[in-house]
């Protein structure tokens, strides 16, 4: 055997196992590797939206398989009715990239309860102001039947100075979830169930 192809097959074997290593401990670590997703990067997030600790909201969790995305859901109950919802959403199309948010659903009230903004990657100063709470609160009591809008596009968002791209990714991604949660509402709610 030529020595160009022993070095071939010895590299394919290393490649082979390694791959396989690899592959092993992704499904090993997986499980443990949305834990700390959801407490560090989602986690924040939810003590906003729900007012408590994130320990408490992390532990009640679905998720809903479309064909194209998997969406996380996050759920508060009072008494045995499931009354809030958190509905993470990917807002695309911002200046610096893709927004991933998180709306509040309020389902007693047929209402949002807020937005928050899970990741970004915007210019500080400009579309970072996306997390500022006088931005965020405008999510408020927002109707869960209607699409909302910028103000320039005669809605009642107002956008941030400087960053409308940013702003309009924020908006598209809540319409994502007001549409979601139309469309998929009850399969929430029975998985939320079935827990």
């Amino acid at each position: 055997m030529s020595d160009i192809v022993r070095m071939v097959v010895v590299l394919s074997l290393i490649a082979g196992f390694s791959s396989a290593a690899l592959t092993i401990a992704h499904i090993q670590l997986g499980p443990q590797m949305e834990k700390q997703t959801d407490f560090y990067v989602r986690g924040p997030a939810l003590e906003r939206l729900f007012g408590k600790p994130a320990k408490e909201v992390l532990a009640n969790k679905v998720v809903i398989h479309l064909p194209d995305q998997d969406i996380p859901i996050f759920f508060s109950r009072e008494g045995d009715k499931v009354s809030t919802l958190a509905v993470e959403a990917v807002g695309k199309g911002g200046f610096g990239g893709d927004l991933k948010i998180m709306v509040g659903i309020d389902l007693g009230a047929g209402r949002t309860n807020g937005m928050e903004v899970v990741s970004h990657s915007e210019t500080p100063g400009l579309g970072a102001r996306v997390v500022e709470n006088s931005f965020r609160r405008q999510w408020q009591g927002l109707p869960l039947d209607t699409p909302i809008a910028l103000s320039k596009d005669g809605g009642i968002i107002d956008s941030i100075s400087g960053a409308s791209t940013t702003s309009g990714a924020a908006v598209r991604g809540t319409n994502e979830v007001l549409l979601f949660v139309r469309d998929h509402k009850d399969e929430i709610l029975k998985s939320i169930s079935e827990l």
